[in-house]
């Protein structure tokens, strides 16, 4: 699986915060990095990096619809962060 740019940058901002940060907050991050997704696309890299255990979510659902509450890097996602950028 190819890994995007973009990806890349959402997990330098999560290892950068230190924390959980709600998926709003990144999303404003990216944007004034200038990173802006189309519809669905920042959801779907969100969903990519979960796959690959990068990062993990939090998900409040209520409703019927699964919305994510917030975003952390995990260890594994910190290591991958620093390989890449040694590059």
């Amino acid at each position: 699986m190819a890994f995007e740019y973009a990806w890349l940058k959402i997990l330098q901002l999560l290892a950068n915060a230190r924390r959980a940060m709600s998926v709003e907050e990144l999303r404003d991050m990216l944007t004034a990095n200038g990173f802006h997704f189309e519809a669905g696309a920042f959801d779907a890299a969100l969903v990519q990096l979960r796959e690959q255990a990068l990062i993990e979510t939090l998900v409040l659902a209520g409703g019927g619809a699964e919305t994510l509450g917030s975003v952390a890097i995990t260890a594994k996602g910190e290591r991958k962060v620093r390989n890449i950028v040694r590059l």
